[in-house]
């Protein structure tokens, strides 16, 4: 696994709660590592959206991605995407306590020690249809 497999898979999006708990996704139950994205500028050097991840995140990854949704405060006004990918428990928590070392996510509160910006480049059918791998 690679950060640019974790940047790039099983990508999907919501606008508030409605939009998973109506079943748009086919999220994981299974143990993982996820990422939480907003999508900002467009670079035509790349011919792809810009984005930042917000927050890292490991768990049974729907139970966790439906908490967030819920709980985080995001409304219809906010496009959040998420990526995951299914790992164990004990490479999940590895994963994640590494990305946090080293780089800053907004919404993480512990245990996020990093400073640089963990970002990605998505294509505009990856943030119009998600799940394109």
């Amino acid at each position: 696994m690679s950060a640019k497999d974790l940047a790039h898979s099983n990508l999907g999006w919501f606008c508030g709660f409605d939009d998973l708990k109506n079943g748009a996704w086919p999220i994981s139950e299974n143990d993982g590592v996820y990422l939480l994205w907003e999508k900002n500028d467009y670079c035509p050097k790349h011919d792809r959206f810009h984005a930042r991840a917000l927050y890292v995140g490991k768990g049974f990854v729907k139970k966790r991605i439906f908490d967030h949704a819920k709980n985080k405060g995001f409304t219809e006004d906010n496009i959040v995407y998420f990526t995951f990918i299914d790992i164990a428990n004990r490479k999940a928590k590895y994963v994640e306590q590494l990305l946090l070392d080293l780089y800053d996510f907004p919404l993480n509160k512990a245990e996020n020690l990093g400073t640089g910006r963990f970002c990605g480049y998505i294509t505009q059918s990856e943030a119009d249809l998600g799940f394109s791998n």
